[in-house]
């Protein structure tokens, strides 16, 4: 796991690249742009599942990946998630639980690692529920779209990403309070 400079992490970075266009072209959507607005959205989302599969499959993990890889992530939902709320009508209560609970997970990220020189990966649930967030944000992202309306679907997945966040957060904060404590 010493080599840095690996597909999966240029696509990582890549992602992060991406995330200024998104916004832009959020901000500025109208019916012309929206269908590249649709487009650039969903490659970022594509190369966070490309990313990991070349990564597993090709035997090319890295201790940056396990780093670079979540943070991508959370770059993207939290950025994407701000405008949606400031520009447009995502939840406020539901972006600060975002926020909130990707701080606390990157700060006991932080403290594993200085403490014990531990860097976890990210955990099933974690990706799932990013796949859940990137789902959520990408039907915000459609509602934009004079033409279309997307309320039942907006609440129903706000519904299941709020449960999916509440569960994430709990396994996270048990992985570290065992590796805290030393157990596994």
């Amino acid at each position: 796991m010493k080599k840095t400079v690996t597909l999966p992490n240029i696509l990582s970075m890549l992602r992060i690249f991406m995330i200024p266009i998104i916004i832009f072209l959020m901000i500025h959507v109208s019916p012309q742009i929206f269908p590249y607005l649709i487009v650039v959205y969903v490659f970022a989302v594509f190369l966070d599942f490309l990313d990991g599969f070349i990564a597993r499959c090709f035997s090319q993990e890295s201790d940056l990946g396990k780093i670079i890889d979540p943070l991508a992530d959370k770059f993207l939902v939290l950025s994407l998630l701000f405008t949606l709320t400031i520009k447009f009508d995502f939840p406020v209560w539901l972006a600060v639980f975002i926020v909130l609970r990707d701080i606390l997970i990157l700060w006991a990220s932080f403290l594993l690692f200085k403490g014990r020189k531990i860097i976890k990966p990210s955990l099933v649930i974690g990706k799932f529920t990013f796949g859940l967030l990137s789902l959520l944000i990408f039907v915000f992202i459609v509602d934009l779209s004079d033409s279309i309306d997307l309320f039942l679907l907006k609440r129903f997945f706000i519904v299941l990403s709020s449960a999916f966040l509440l569960w994430s957060w709990c396994e996270y904060s048990l992985v570290y309070l065992r590796e805290k404590n030393g157990r596994k």
